[in-house]
């Protein structure tokens, strides 16, 4: 784990940081503090970051990358709550409220991450209140989303849900191709159907007919939305455009 240096060759890190929603309100010399003590790290495809329940002091910078933010059913269902790609802080809410992690993190590709002490990254928060707002304004969207999850798997037919997901994914996190749009992420059925509440053979199913029928093709692992038109019709439909 190497220590973060904003004066030197990570200079770009401190630009991307300063980019973000939250520590864009910070004062430049309390955010190149912070950066100083922080720690940089790199983790490579499926690695486990942290685990629901255990204790977090630390915040969390995605610098290159994406991590899974998960929990888990009783039953032992996972769900998604959140990509988190190159940008985005994660780990806050534990840190806040002292609480342990109340999800997994997983690095869906290599991953470099930026590790921020908990107490700096509160020090520093009690200097800008506008990033306080901001922490809020965070918090209420992810709990809207957490919302919309739950309305949707039971007012949302599972096409739907699918579609949504693919095409939420791909602008997010996608690139264009000769033949569509290939979303840059590697993602199994079965997280698939953690971000929308369904089993793996449902998912396995819709996703080989939309192969059959041309709307969307497999690469290496990736997915390609070769027909986007007729995805977002089928959110039209129940109007979630």
């Amino acid at each position: 784990m190497a220590r973060a240096d904003p004066q030197g060759n990570d200079a770009a890190i401190l630009d991307l940081l300063a980019r973000h929603r939250i520590l864009r309100h910070l004062p430049a010399d309390e955010l190149q503090t912070m950066m100083r003590g922080a720690a940089l790290q790199t983790w490579p495809d499926r690695a486990t970051i942290f685990t629901q329940g255990q204790e977090g002091r630390s915040v969390l910078a995605v610098i290159e990358g994406y991590v899974k933010l998960s929990s888990s059913t009783a039953g032992g269902r996972e769900v998604v709550l959140e990509v988190a790609g190159p940008g985005s802080v994660f780990g806050e809410v534990a840190v806040l409220n002292g609480w342990t992690r109340a999800a997994d993190a997983m690095a869906l590709s290599r991953a470099r991450l930026l590790t921020i002490d908990g107490r700096a990254f509160l020090r520093a928060l009690e200097r800008a209140p506008a990033a306080l707002f901001e922490v809020t304004r965070l918090l209420s969207e992810r709990l809207r989303h957490a919302t919309e999850q739950l309305t949707d798997s039971v007012d949302l037919p599972a096409a739907a849900r699918i579609a949504k997901a693919l095409t939420q994914l791909a602008g997010l996190h996608s690139h264009p191709v000769a033949n569509g749009l290939q979303i840059d992420l590697s993602l199994s059925q079965r997280e698939l159907g953690g971000m929308t509440g369904l089993t793996r053979e449902s998912i396995n199913k819709h996703l080989s007919s939309w192969r059959d029928n041309g709307w969307i093709t497999f690469t290496d692992g990736a997915i390609t939305l070769v027909n986007l038109e007729a995805l977002q019709a089928l959110l039209v439909d129940h109007a979630y455009v």
